[in-house]
């Protein structure tokens, strides 16, 4: 089969969000993928800093991170979009008079109120406090962000959050306390045709992996898309093919059905 750049979602995708674990049945099969001359890269809404050890490990030849913010290739830097210093702070301001939890996420870290709240907002802290490198910070303390991941509750005001920034940042519903704000024209999809463009492939030769609404795009984008089983169920009807849940050898069952591997 002719080389294909293959694009694969994190959590809930190459991750079982429950066991927090990369089977070993995709290690092998990305592994063989590889071997067999595609080119795979991760697009996942996490940013940089963020990215498990254990995905990096894989042997991924590139990355579309934070949505679509940042885009590196072998090590490489390609592509990094910034929000401006002073939007960054006038959007702190914001948050915290809206009262709204969440994380304000970068290149190089991810980034917490004093009083984070949210039950997942403090889970992800834990888990972010685990990385070797210092990858967290407080929104009072010098820092960058490209995007945010907002939590929030019946005391906050969300709606006069989003009515404000409506206009610059994409608003991504996960669940009904939870949105992926991603500024307007970068998304997974504008990652993946900055790397076809890159590496002068014809988007007819992709192949997109994802579980969730911010992979809708991405998934749009490929030529060819895979939805995950245990996924959002919102994804089904728009791609190519599901596959089965993580943990029961999705990513595998899915790369022998499409003659990846």
């Amino acid at each position: 089969m002719e080389s294909q750049i293959l694009f694969f979602d994190i959590d809930g995708t190459l991750i079982d969000e429950e066991k927090d674990i990369v089977p070993d049945s995709a290690k092998r099969a990305l592994a063989q993928a590889k071997e067999n001359g595609h080119i795979l890269f991760i697009c996942s809404g996490r940013c940089r800093a963020i990215i498990p050890e254990e995905v990096l490990a894989l042997g991924f030849d590139g990355m579309v991170g934070g949505c679509g913010t940042y885009i590196e290739y072998r090590g490489r830097e390609l592509f990094h979009h910034q929000l401006a210093p002073e939007l960054q702070k006038e959007m702190i301001e914001d948050l915290l008079a809206c009262h709204i939890d969440g994380v304000l996420e970068g290149k190089d870290c991810s980034a917490f109120r004093r009083d984070y709240w949210m039950p997942v907002v403090k889970s992800i802290f834990t888990e972010n406090g685990s990385f070797s490198a210092k990858t967290q910070c407080f929104w009072d303390e010098d820092f960058s962000f490209d995007k945010m991941a907002l939590w929030f509750d019946e005391s906050s005001d969300m709606a006069a959050f989003q009515e404000k920034y409506a206009g610059q940042f994409e608003f991504i519903e996960r669940d009904p306390t939870f949105y992926e704000v991603i500024p307007k024209g970068i998304s997974k999809a504008s990652g993946m045709r900055f790397v076809c463009e890159h590496l002068g492939i014809d988007q007819t030769h992709t192949v997109a992996f994802g579980d969730s609404a911010n992979d809708i795009s991405m998934l749009r984008c490929a030529h060819t898309s895979v939805a995950m089983g245990g996924g959002n169920p919102l994804l089904f009807d728009l791609v190519d093919h599901v596959t089965s849940p993580v943990m029961e050898d999705g990513i595998a069952k899915a790369m022998r059905y499409l003659r990846l591997i």
